[in-house]
């Protein structure tokens, strides 16, 4: 049997030498056959360790958000006692328990990144081989920097047009539709958003390799997005077209997984109410709330441990592919 290239000049060779190029995909799979074992090892044992940190994360929202889970139950005690009928939470309480779910939103991206950060590098390391020069950290940054700037219009398109479109009514938090623009409304309500999310995807493809970018040419999170987007959008061998091709079927693949999974997870609803009413409190509320998170959790751990590896490691081939067309090294400088 023959043994793959296990550095980085020999991959470099079998890419761009005289011989024939092979397409990204068989690279990637070479590259998964040679040392597919180690890698999805390490996302097995990163999938183990985000999912410690989620459990923990999620208890300490659950100790926050107990007394909320208290007054709901006894609400509802006292309206069954004394109508016999069903409960509705007040909204306020609703809208401390929202509050603090967004709250602990910015530590599960965190977490979530940081996992990311761990396979995407070792995706790097596997396809450059030795010659990498990568670091966490640089990746980290990278992911964490490309999170916020995409982010950004989408938030900013929905705070515009709840500003311009809806108001609050009376001294309660409802949101209702607000007339003061009649001729705009229906520009004001639509337009901001969807211009931010046109925004987000255009910044989100010419960001795209800047993680693979950081692991291979050792670059900072600013240098990384910008070398991103000058490959990206090169008007040379239509590289936006070739990232297009790959990146749309990934996100494609990860969202098919993601519906296929869940749906085989809900059985842990049941499951996870049942253990929390028999060794925890007995609240109903606080059951039911984690019997929603636990199958969304499974699937999208398992989601994750199935696509990003090969998913990485394709976009780390389509960066060394892309890269020497750019900006190709000078003879004088390989070994």
């Amino acid at each position: 049997m023959t043994k793959g290239p296990t550095t980085s000049e020999e991959l470099r060779a079998e890419e761009g030498g005289d011989g024939p190029r092979h397409g990204i995909v068989r690279t990637a799979f070479g590259v998964l056959r040679r040392d597919g074992r180690p890698l999805f090892g390490l996302t097995a044992r990163v999938a183990g360790l985000v999912a410690l940190g989620a459990l923990l994360l999620t208890a300490v929202a659950f100790l926050v958000a107990w007394p909320t889970f208290t007054e709901i139950r006894a609400g509802a005690i006292r309206a069954e006692a004394y109508d016999g009928d069903s409960y509705a939470p007040d909204g306020r309480r609703v809208q401390h328990l929202w509050l603090i779910l967004l709250a602990c939103m910015p530590f599960l991206i965190l977490l979530l990144h940081l996992g990311c950060t761990a396979i995407q590098t070792a995706s790097a390391r596997a396809v450059a081989g030795a010659g990498t020069r990568g670091r966490f950290r640089t990746v980290l940054g990278v992911n964490v920097l490309r999170g916020v700037l995409v982010w950004a219009p989408v938030v900013l398109g929905i705070l515009v047009e709840e500003y311009f479109t809806t108001t609050l009514f009376r001294e309660y938090t409802v949101i209702v539709p607000k007339w003061e623009y009649p001729n705009l409304f229906e520009i004001l309500r639509y337009g901001p958003p969807l211009l931010g999310m046109a925004t987000a995807l255009v910044l989100r493809l010419g960001w795209t390799l800047a993680p693979a970018i950081a692991a291979a040419e050792g670059l900072g999170p600013w240098a990384a997005l910008r070398r991103s987007w000058s490959l990206t959008w090169s008007r040379a061998s239509a590289a936006w077209f070739r990232t297009v091709a790959v990146a749309l079927p990934l996100g494609l693949l990860t969202v098919g997984v993601y519906l296929l999974l869940h749906p085989a997870a809900r059985p842990l609803r049941s499951g996870t109410v049942h253990l929390f009413l028999t060794w925890g409190p007995d609240n109903t509320y606080a059951a039911y709330v984690a019997g929603i998170l636990a199958p969304i959790a499974a699937a999208l751990l398992l989601t994750g441990a199935l696509v990003l590896p090969p998913a990485h490691t394709l976009l780390a081939v389509l960066q060394r592919r892309l890269a020497p067309a750019r900006e190709p090294q000078p003879a004088a400088t390989r070994t």
